[in-house]
């Protein structure tokens, strides 16, 4: 490679560098006041899922919900089918793989039958 060429080579790896160099640093520069917080009495919006009825739901139903594979579906059916229906949370949690973490993640969508009372002991209690 020539003189010249070296020299181009090394002036465009430069240039990249300081145009890199200067997106960073307008990135970094920028705005970065936090969010306001949210007003009181706002609700805060959930993701499309639907609200089961977890006594009545079918394994195709229970599939939608975060967390909730066809396995674990089939072993929610089987725990309600020997146990009778669910009536709160603890009894959830017997199935084997839902622990607190996953109950806490599919409580907003789910209830017992006509009483809800699935929002009343998240985490078991």
């Amino acid at each position: 490679m020539t003189k010249a060429g070296k020299w181009i080579g090394r002036a465009l790896l430069w240039t990249a560098a300081a145009a890199c160099a200067a997106a960073v640093f307008r990135w970094y520069a920028g705005d970065r006041t936090p969010l306001p917080a949210e007003p009181e009495g706002t609700v805060a919006v959930l993701p499309a899922v639907p609200v089961l009825d977890l006594n009545g739901a079918t394994a195709g139903q229970l599939e939608e919900l975060p967390g909730i594979g066809p396995a674990l579906a089939e072993r929610i059916l089987a725990y309600r089918e020997e146990n009778g229906p669910f009536a709160g949370a603890d009894q959830v949690q017997a199935v084997p793989g839902i622990g607190p973490a996953l109950w806490e993640g599919i409580a907003p969508y789910v209830y017992f039958g006509e009483e809800d009372t699935a929002h009343e002991d998240i985490g078991g209690g």
